[in-house]
């Protein structure tokens, strides 16, 4: 018995090894993104910190306002990961922030343009993290459905044409969906120590903080404890006291702009973002487009189509398309690359989706723990996008796709139920 589970692990990792080389193996004909400049850019708060901390902190007359103003927007986990990569292998942050408002020549000319050693450094940085990612798909849809599920969530995540193009790029996608899946997996199956999800939750959000509404599901469990019905409420709060502990504490880690002002650095922080994705929404409804979320409805249809049927979208805006058309056109040539991304195949994926829908709520009803909490975080998150995304920009929706793919996952194992398999295993059963 030992032998098999043994064996089993062992070709769990030798498909999560293969996978991941034709993974990272085509990183660099990724379309580039202005945006991974940013990224790269801002990565030199890695060495700033060493070198002068205070630096970094929040002042209200900043000596370098742009700096500041990133670190109020954007998490800083992908940032300072970038960082670290470019410091081990001795690489220098690019010194100009790309300027939106110039050419692609001009930005070129300032030098916010990584050279390809860089940039492959800043995706590699990001793309190593993708074996993990395969993995906590893996241990979230066994703890949804068994094995079977898990491997299905592998393969729908390897497959996925959003994951290959948004988490290939120096940007913060790679690290939310890892920590996603990651976070899912904590909800679903650490019953015991529920409250070290924190961990995954406080990764997740530091990617991006779209991920926020996973946060409070995590809080919600603590507190509720399904399936512990002797746990007493001085239990569950000194549980929560750890969880919240220590999310804020590795949030607070990682954002050392809060240290000198935290009250102040944090309402900056806030009136950044709302002033930000005013003017966000004012400029893309300043331009005609098809999915414009203002009602209800026009976001639901939106979030619908940039999830399951639109193609790869290598940029969000037309400014630099005669540079990048070429790159474009080479990368999609590739049919892998765009898989299921059209009607019929966005049809499909739909429907998968809904019949996991329906297991789910079954599950709910039989009050399963693990599927009442993941159909719990998937409402949550769902319905803080459609309330929360002012803009339908692609890569926006990508804290959605490890929940479609984990809920996609049990659909195939649905349509799957009565064949039977030699070995296969239910969710309380090792397998794997």
């Amino acid at each position: 018995m030992i032998r098999n589970f043994r064996l089993r692990y062992l070709i769990l990792y030798a498909f999560i090894g293969i996978v991941s080389w034709f993974y990272l193996s085509g990183i660099l004909n990724v379309p580039f993104h202005p945006d991974e400049s940013t990224y790269i850019y801002t990565s030199s708060d890695f060495e700033l910190f060493f070198q002068e901390p205070s630096s970094i902190f929040w002042q209200p007359d900043p000596s370098d306002a742009l700096r500041q103003r990133y670190r109020l927007l954007d998490p800083p986990l992908a940032p300072t990961w970038v960082g670290f990569a470019r410091w081990v292998t001795g690489q220098p942050a690019l010194p100009l922030d790309w300027d939106w408002s110039k050419t692609w020549e001009e930005n070129s000319n300032a030098g916010a343009l990584p050279d390809p050693g860089l940039l492959q450094t800043a995706r590699l940085a990001i793309g190593l993290f993708f074996p993990l990612t395969l993995f906590f798909a893996f241990r979230a849809g066994k703890a949804l459905g068994g094995g079977l599920t898990g491997w299905i969530a592998m393969l729908l995540t390897w497959s996925n044409a959003l994951i290959l193009l948004h988490t290939r790029r120096a940007m913060a996608e790679g690290l939310l969906v890892m920590g996603v899946f990651f976070s899912l997996w904590a909800l679903a199956a650490w019953k015991k120590h529920l409250w070290l999800s924190a961990i995954p939750l406080a990764l997740a959000f530091n990617a991006k903080y779209s991920a926020a509404p996973l946060v409070l599901v995590g809080m919600g469990v603590i507190l509720w404890a399904p399936g512990e019905n002797k746990i007493t409420w001085r239990q569950k709060l000194i549980r929560l006291a750890g969880f919240l502990a220590l999310f804020g504490g590795i949030t607070l880690l990682l954002n050392p702009f809060l240290w000198a002002h935290p009250f102040q650095a944090l309402t900056a922080a806030l009136h950044a973002r709302v002033d930000f994705m005013a003017a966000q929404t004012a400029d893309y409804f300043s331009t005609e487009t098809p999915l414009a979320p203002a009602t209800f409805l026009q976001s639901l249809l939106a979030m619908t189509v940039q999830l399951f049927f639109t193609p790869p979208a290598s940029a969000e805006v037309a400014n630099y398309l005669p540079q990048t058309q070429i790159f474009i056109d080479r990368y999609l040539a590739n049919p892998f690359n765009s898989l299921l991304r059209s009607f019929a195949g966005g049809g499909l994926q739909l429907g998968l989706l809904l019949l996991g829908w329906v297991s789910l709520i079954r599950s709910t009803v039989s009050k399963k723990r693990p599927q009442t909490i993941f159909l719990t975080a998937f409402i949550a998150e769902f319905a803080f996008m459609l309330a929360t995304t002012n803009v339908a920009f692609q890569r926006y929706y990508m804290v959605l796709i490890p929940l479609v793919v984990l809920a996609s996952s049990l659909g195939v194992n649905n349509l799957v139920a009565k064949i039977p398999l030699p070995g296969r295993k239910t969710p309380g059963e090792d397998g794997y």
